[in-house]
């Protein structure tokens, strides 16, 4: 059989991506040009590989009569704190060609019985241009007796005065509160810039980085304490899924041999 080699899913804390609510929230699947599991209301869309934050790509939206909107629904459970976590990024430098307004929202879809929505009304973001920037949203669905269901949808609006301008997402979650993490992106990349079948190569940020290589079930099964390479063997390791986590990064890159 041949061995295949996928980078599931990148800098994940305590499996927050296995927790997530919402599908294909890495943008890793498309079909064609527009993403599975969402609705895109307004604007264009395309899978980019290149200006990614997380995994392979990212979503490329553009604006098509200034408009960009997408969304996705999502099941919660009665008197649960949640988080919404997405990045963003819009080409620098700052210019009236860009972005002009960035906006998220959760709303209620439909329940069966009374809820509410408990949240906090989400601001404009204060955009920045050039980086990858990080947002979270904290949000909680109070349920009212007889009620016992609830469905939501996360919003997200762009605009633009002009024609034909982009803004790009990845990694967007929706989680239990407290089981998210994150990166720095302004000082850190992708700790893996390539694999084959007998070793990972890692990014420049990450070379010589002592390492821990954990299997699906939490066992150490190679440890190195004084990397002095930018790459790590995995020769010796069996087909299966793995853990990689990296001494000066917070969390954990899950891959499959």
């Amino acid at each position: 059989m041949r061995t295949k080699l996928l980078i599931l899913c990148l800098l994940t804390v305590s499996f927050a991506k296995s927790q997530n609510l919402l599908q294909n929230g890495s943008f890793e699947q498309f079909t064609a040009d527009a993403p599975d599991s969402w609705t895109i209301i307004y604007g264009a869309t395309s899978k980019e590989e290149t200006i990614k934050n997380v995994g392979t790509s990212s979503l490329k939206a553009t604006t098509v009569s200034g408009n960009i909107q997408l969304k996705q629904e999502f099941a919660v459970s009665e008197g649960v704190d949640y988080t919404l976590q997405f990045d963003y990024y819009i080409p620098g430098p700052a210019s009236p060609l860009n972005i002009g307004s960035l906006s998220y929202e959760i709303t209620k879809v439909s329940s069966n019985g009374s809820v509410y929505l408990d949240a906090p009304m989400a601001p404009l973001v204060n955009k920045e241009f050039g980086v990858w920037k990080t947002i979270t949203y904290d949000f909680k669905a109070q349920f009212f007796p007889g009620a016992t269901s609830a469905t939501l949808a996360t919003y997200f609006t762009a605009s633009s005065m002009y024609a034909d301008a982009s803004i790009y997402f990845d990694n967007v979650i929706v989680a239990k509160k407290g089981t998210l993490g994150t990166v720095d992106f302004d000082k850190k990349t992708n700790p893996i810039a390539s694999m084959s079948k007998d070793e990972i190569k890692l990014s420049n940020d990450f070379k010589n980085s002592s390492y821990v290589i954990y299997s699906i079930d939490g066992k150490a099964v190679k440890r190195v304490n004084n990397n002095s390479s930018e790459t790590i063997a995995i020769s010796g390791l069996p087909n299966g899924v793995y853990l990689l986590k990296l001494n000066d990064l917070g969390t954990s890159v899950k891959f499959i041999k």
